[in-house]
């Protein structure tokens, strides 16, 4: 029982450190991809952003990581759930709204966006979109509360605790089983050195009493004679 516990701990270790690896993978990649193509990640393809609000709301939530795919501006149509740049408390920031109407500006076309959640959202946004604002379309696929630990992971104090904390400690427990098979073979390999001494001295001793009985034997013998 207690074999078959350490092997199942053994596995969900195993998984838990191979998914802190994923995660760690996921956002080097997403950090160095928007550092390069201005502040857009790019992941195998499609730009994961990790949901800051409920303003869409029922379809994803605050927390929720969702992925964007590029898309031509001129193939947006109402009901689209775009990605976009924005002005929020006078900071640059990303947003993902509906279109709910593409507007002729004095010839000059340009989208209007509006939050899902009709309680947080009550008005259309203010700013319209131009062209260079929208970053892509929201794909359909989405993987709840995971952008609420990506965020988590990407500062220094939830990146060192949850990955570099456990794989250090990881890594000293591999080294202790390293060192305790190492010094475990010693054991062995000096106990089977011992009887192979003990062995050499017992075939020694037999054979020496085996020829001092022939000896006597043939002393006997001549005596005898």
């Amino acid at each position: 029982m207690n074999k078959v516990l350490k092997t199942i701990g053994g596995a969900l270790v195993d998984i838990a450190i191979a998914l802190l690896v994923i995660l760690s993978i996921i956002i080097s990649i997403s950090s160095i991809t928007a550092r390069a193509n201005n502040g857009v990640p790019d992941l195998f393809g499609y730009s994961p952003f990790s949901v800051q609000t409920d303003s869409m709301q029922p379809l994803f939530s605050k927390g929720d990581y969702i992925f964007v795919e590029k898309c031509e501006f001129e193939d947006l149509v109402v009901g689209d759930v775009i990605t976009y740049f924005t002005i929020i408390d006078g900071q640059r920031a990303v947003n993902t709204h509906r279109l709910i109407d593409i507007v002729d500006n004095n010839g000059m076309i340009q989208l209007q966006t509006q939050g899902d959640n009709r309680q947080t959202n009550p008005e259309p946004d203010r700013e319209l979109l131009s062209p260079g604002d929208v970053i892509g379309k929201y794909s359909g696929k989405m993987i709840p509360m995971l952008g609420a630990v990506i965020d988590y992971l990407s500062t220094q104090i939830g990146f060192f605790l949850v990955i570099m904390l456990p794989v250090l400690l990881f890594t000293i427990f591999q080294i202790y089983k390293l060192f305790s098979v190492i010094m475990y073979n010693k054991k062995v390999d000096m106990v089977n050195a011992a009887n192979e001494n003990t062995s050499e001295e017992v075939k020694a001793a037999i054979i020496a009493e085996y020829l001092a009985k022939q000896k006597n034997e043939e002393a006997a013998k001549e005596k005898d004679e």
